[in-house]
């Protein structure tokens, strides 16, 4: 799932670095690992935006899942955050290896 970050400042701003992103759900939240891959540093003109990827594996086990309702993204190197409604249902698993990750902002630009 792509999700979007746009400057709505006034001047140029620079982003270098990984989301921050909990998911959030009637059983709690999550917090996304960060992928392997490397961090661009990405200059955004007033107005511009850009992306990351949060990759989550399908939930095909026949079974309920878990539903994630919300998502709550913090750019890099900030503290305030952004709650957006999301709907998706990922497998109930208890694999130590987080299944949840995002990749740096601007890694697809």
């Amino acid at each position: 799932m792509l999700i979007n970050l746009k400057n709505v400042g006034s001047r140029a701003c620079s982003l270098h670095g990984f989301p921050g992103v909990d998911l959030k759900g009637r059983d709690g939240t999550v917090s996304a690992g960060r992928s392997k891959m490397a961090a661009p540093t990405v200059t955004l003109s007033a107005g511009q935006s850009t992306n990351f990827t949060l990759h989550y594996p399908p939930n095909n086990s026949g079974g309920s899942g878990v539903t994630f309702t919300s998502v709550v993204v913090t750019p890099p190197n900030e503290t305030h955050s952004h709650t957006m409604s999301l709907g998706i249902n990922v497998p109930a698993d208890s694999n130590s290896a987080p299944t949840i990750t995002v990749d740096p902002v601007g890694a697809g630009k």
